[in-house]
């Protein structure tokens, strides 16, 4: 075999192998599987088109045994060639041309069923010399069934080159670029026509076509490829800056929650100092002898408590990297939570109540438990807000297996399956136009004791959250005799 044609081969070898291996990882690792593995099966039978044409240059003109195969595969392939290239340039160009591909893969099945039998290509060959290379090309003579096969294909081409002509302005750069290479496709197309019915004795150009094509639509499908990931980091960024504005929303909407509570309780305080002090005022002028060592005892008392309360929100705030583990009262950090949540602020308020025991210890952190039970809190109360049922936050508690579990439970209206199993995923909320970070801070409060929550909840008959601390409760002897309430 000459030189030339054994080039020829190669060329195809690796061009074709190179891109099935290319578009084959593509359609695992992009988002355009469909496409790329329309596009593998383009260049298979683009490869097998090369291989059985490269069988069918001969030095002489004596046909082989297994020329008749070849010439049949040869066009079989081709067939399956051009029913994927109209398939794929409908989808990359948005020619809206599907029941075209439809046909074609009908009636390229049908054609695969007859060919067997002689009904596409008949079985004599002859030999067609071509002195620019000095070799034969063997060739099948085409059944009136063959030729029209041929024109019924070729006529597709056409009609998907003259439609996406016809949409060139609305097409990108890339598609313009893929429209005007077809445009190169159509005197090869023609050429090799003419040399295969024996008009010109030249070199064949379908393997010169198909290389075009197959580089062509690679190209293109990469620059989508690579369009769409550019598409999808800008997408990305944007929800990325989206979720940030949600966060700061959502973080000014629960500081400005606590903030009501914060102001409610010193303005308390702040009340009965003025009080203690107008008092202790009129009651000296009326008395010149009037002793106020009481009072200022009482204002004093009381500057202390609300120091002591302030002392505490900011220990609260506090963000140290180790826990620090201590026998913490769940009962009176409901007490603080139910003052900072503002829940009796509202109208009509947000009942809380507490049936955990005041002696009741249980070995926590009380930064984090104070966060837990707070952003649980806050979340019952933003779902109860417009709650026309009872609007009640429950604090319960039961040991089971040597372990605390905290129950919170609110009346409300419940939540979804499909949104309890993904709850405390990041940017996961029950709360209309929430962001989900009080879940997330739950969650991590909960990881730092090493214990575990779960939720149970159905819709109209509240949520309950179950928190396992993974250490027995501790009883705190204490002169008040409490009522111990237990959960099912």
């Amino acid at each position: 075999m000459s030189g030339w044609t054994q080039a020829l081969l190669w060329l195809a070898v690796g061009l074709y192998g190179y891109l099935i291996v290319h578009h084959t990882l593509q359609a695992f690792l992009s988002r355009q599987r469909g496409l790329n593995w329309r596009l593998v099966g383009f260049l298979v039978s683009s490869l097998l088109f090369s291989l059985s044409d490269y069988q069918l240059y001969r030095p002489d003109s004596t046909p082989t045994a297994n020329s008749y195969l070849f010439a049949l595969g040869q066009f079989l392939s081709s067939l399956v060639c051009g029913m994927l290239f109209v398939c794929i340039l409908n989808e990359l160009l948005n020619l809206g041309i599907k029941p075209l591909g439809r046909f074609l893969l009908g009636l390229t099945g049908l054609l695969f069923i007859l060919a067997p039998f002689g009904l596409v290509l008949l079985p004599t060959m002859d030999a067609l010399y071509l002195p620019l290379i000095g070799v034969y090309y063997l060739r099948a003579e085409s059944t009136v069934l063959g030729q029209l096969a041929s024109l019924v294909y070729l006529s597709a081409f056409l009609f998907v080159y003259v439609r996406a002509i016809h949409r060139w302005g609305q097409k990108n750069l890339h598609d313009k670029i893929l429209i005007g290479t077809l445009a190169y496709m159509i005197p090869l197309i023609l050429v090799d026509m003419a040399v295969y019915y024996g008009f010109l004795s030249l070199v064949p150009t379908w393997n010169l076509s198909y290389f075009v094509l197959a580089l062509a639509l690679s190209i293109r499908l990469n620059a989508q490829i690579y369009q769409l990931n550019h598409d999808l980091e800008q997408s990305n960024e944007q929800l990325q800056q989206a979720y940030r504005q949600m966060v700061e929303q959502e973080r000014l909407s629960t500081i400005g929650q606590i903030v009501r509570g914060i102001v409610h309780d010193l303005k308390n305080y702040f009340n009965t100092v003025q009080s203690l002090a107008d008092v202790g005022v009129r009651r000296l002028q009326r008395d010149p002898e009037f002793d106020p060592a009481d009072y200022f005892q009482s204002i004093g008392l009381t500057t202390r408590k609300a120091h002591g309360y302030l002392m505490d929100l900011l220990a609260m705030t506090k963000e140290e990297g180790e826990v620090q583990l201590e026998w913490v009262a769940p009962a009176q950090i409901v007490q603080e939570v139910q003052r900072l949540s503002g829940a009796h602020l509202l109208n009509p308020p947000v009942q809380i109540e507490c049936r955990l025991p005041v002696n009741l210890q249980v070995y926590a952190d009380r930064r984090y438990l104070m966060q837990l039970y707070l952003n649980l809190t806050l979340n019952a109360i933003q779902v109860l807000k417009d709650w026309d049922g009872t609007r009640k936050v429950i604090f319960d508690w039961y040991e089971s297996d040597g372990e605390t579990v905290l129950v919170i439970r609110d009346t409300g209206p419940g939540m979804p399956e499909e949104v309890r199993s993904t709850l405390f995923q990041q940017a996961i909320t029950t709360k209309q136009g929430g962001s989900g970070i009080g879940l997330t801070l739950v969650w991590r409060a909960v990881q730092k004791h090493h214990g575990s929550i779960s939720v149970e909840s159905e819709p109209w008959q509240g949520t309950t959250f179950l928190v396992r601390l993974p250490t027995p409760a501790h009883w705190e002897a204490i002169e008040t005799e409490t009522v111990l309430v237990r959960s099912a």
